[in-house]
C-alpha cells in the first residue's frame, strides 16, 4: 500500500548515416529512474527470517551506447547483414527500502541489465522461394538480485551470460 509510482527520465541522442547498401546508427542513451519497483529480500530481525517485499528503489541511473548496422546485398546479391552492440552501465544510487543494510545495494548493478549485448545476423536469399539465416546473440553477465549476491549464474534462479546460435532455412510456397 505504500508503493510510489515508478518515474523515469530518458534521453537519447543518435547519429544515423545511410550508404548505398547499408545504414549505420550510433545512439547514446541515459535513463534516470526514481522509485523503481522491485521485490527485495531483507532480513527481518523481529521474525529472525528473510522476508521478500515489493518495494521502491530510490534512484537508479543507466548510461550507455549502442551501435547498429543493417546492410543489404553486401558482397553479393541476396546477402543481408545486421549487427548491433550495446554497452549499458546501470547502477543503484539510492535504496532506503533495503532496510537490513541500505548500503548493500548502493553502487550495485540494476538486475537483469547486462553491461554488454551483441547480435550478428546474416541472411541469404539464394532463390525467390528459398532463404537461409544464421544469427549469433550474446548477453553478458547480469544479476537477478538488487545486491548482486547471486554470483553463480549457473544454478537454479541464477542469471548467467549466454551466447546462442540460431540457424533457419525458409521456403516460401507462394513467392509472389
Amino acid at each position: 500500500p505504500h508503493l510510489r509510482p515508478e518515474k523515469s527520465w530518458t534521453q537519447e541522442l543518435s547519429y544515423e548515416h545511410t550508404q548505398d547498401h547499408g545504414h549505420w546508427r550510433l545512439t547514446a542513451f541515459a535513463e534516470d529512474t526514481r522509485d523503481g519497483i522491485y521485490s527485495q529480500t531483507v532480513f527481518d530481525s523481529s521474525a529472525n527470517a528473510n522476508i521478500s517485499r515489493v518495494q521502491n528503489v530510490g534512484f537508479m541511473a543507466t548510461r550507455g551506447l549502442e551501435a547498429v548496422y543493417n546492410g543489404r546485398h553486401l558482397w553479393l546479391p541476396g546477402l543481408d547483414l545486421s549487427a548491433s552492440v550495446t554497452y549499458a552501465d546501470s547502477t543503484i544510487r539510492e535504496n532506503a527500502g533495503f532496510v537490513s543494510a541500505p548500503g548493500d545495494t548502493l553502487g550495485r548493478r540494476q538486475p537483469n541489465i547486462p553491461r554488454w549485448r551483441a547480435t550478428l545476423l546474416a541472411s541469404y536469399r539464394w532463390h525467390p522461394e528459398w532463404s537461409g539465416t544464421v544469427a549469433v546473440r550474446h548477453s553478458g553477465r547480469q544479476f537477478n538480485t538488487l545486491n548482486n549476491s547471486d554470483v553463480n549464474g549457473q544454478v537454479y534462479m541464477g542469471v548467467s551470460p549466454f551466447t546462442t546460435l540460431d540457424v533457419r532455412a525458409r521456403w516460401q510456397i507462394d513467392a509472389r
